[in-house]
């Protein structure tokens, strides 16, 4: 196919204009939904009977060991019923407990589950 300069031209613009919209879109929208997030995990405290391995690790001073023993002593007791349970486990002590008492929440799982 042999194509005018002219149009070669108009094809050019036609792709650049449409590889700039998309990556643009992607570049406007993706951070902000991490922004998001980050402040909505950042701002409300975690609910001990909800949180993931994941979340657990991002608390200070918690890493995957503490995590899964978190987990294993909620999963051996059912449930939380207070942050001070904590204590409890290997490896908590007050100090640690401190640390992260204001980024814990205990929400009983009979209110989580009639407010579904």
């Amino acid at each position: 196919m042999n194509f005018k300069r002219s149009d070669q031209w108009v094809l050019l613009g036609t792709i650049a204009l449409a590889l700039t919209i998309t990556l643009g879109l992607r570049v406007a929208t993706t951070p902000e939904r991490q922004i998001e997030r980050f402040v909505a995990r950042v701002s409300e405290p975690l609910d001990l009977n909800r949180a993931t391995l994941e979340e657990l690790i991002a608390l200070p001073g918690i890493g995957p060991v503490l995590a899964r023993r978190i987990l294993d002593y909620r999963a051996t007791h059912r449930a939380f019923k207070t942050v001070e349970e904590l204590l409890e486990i290997r490896g908590i002590g007050p100090k640690r407990l401190e640390q992260i008492r204001e980024r814990l929440r205990v929400v009983p799982l009979e209110k989580r589950d009639s407010s579904r």
